[in-house]
């Protein structure tokens, strides 16, 4: 439980790099806004802007955070019987990394199509977070909170899976080190 809720904290601090997220949204999905402009003028002239959707990134690292250090430590206790990758062999760590990996793309998906669509927003455009999502339901329905699901665990959860089983293993072996 320290774990997930550890995780979802950081998860959360995550919003320093928003900026970042924001100009990729819009240069994937609609760049338009972006073109002719130079990365200092963006800067200068959207200046706060470019932090839509700060709420919603919290909202949805915090469970989705959660959910990836939570299910990785139930796997670790429920399934397999030990502590957690410290007591846990490489195959035990990769599968708890799977299970938590999984669970942190289905959690945090709602949220996510929602941060989406405000950050793909054009600049001047003054909708709310709610408004988005009221306009979401209205034209597109409760299944637009999962689209892409799919591709985002083929996609995110390989990576995601493979950067945490590696740094719980490099970490389980570096405690191992220093209690010799």
């Amino acid at each position: 439980m320290l774990n997930a809720t550890t995780g979802a904290l950081v998860g959360m601090g995550e919003v320093v790099l928003l900026p970042l997220d924001v100009l990729k949204i819009k240069a994937q999905t609609n760049p338009d806004v972006l073109k002719g402009r130079g990365l200092i003028e963006i800067f200068v002239k959207e200046n706060i802007r470019l932090y839509r959707g700060t709420t919603w990134t919290m909202a949805r690292n915090a469970p989705g955070s959660f959910a990836l250090f939570g299910a990785n430590s139930l796997v670790y206790t429920s399934v397999f019987g030990v502590k957690g990758p410290r007591d846990a062999n490489a195959f035990q760590i990769a599968v708890g990394s799977l299970a938590g990996g999984v669970a942190s793309i289905i959690v945090s998906s709602p949220l996510d199509v929602i941060k989406t669509r405000i950050q793909n927003k054009p600049f001047d455009d003054t909708r709310s977070g709610f408004r988005v999502v009221g306009d979401l339901m209205r034209e597109e329905g409760l299944h637009a909170f999962f689209k892409g699901l799919t591709p985002k665990i083929g996609l995110i959860g390989p990576k995601l899976v493979f950067s945490f089983t590696i740094a719980q293993w490099l970490i389980s072996r570096i405690e191992h080190f220093w209690e010799k």
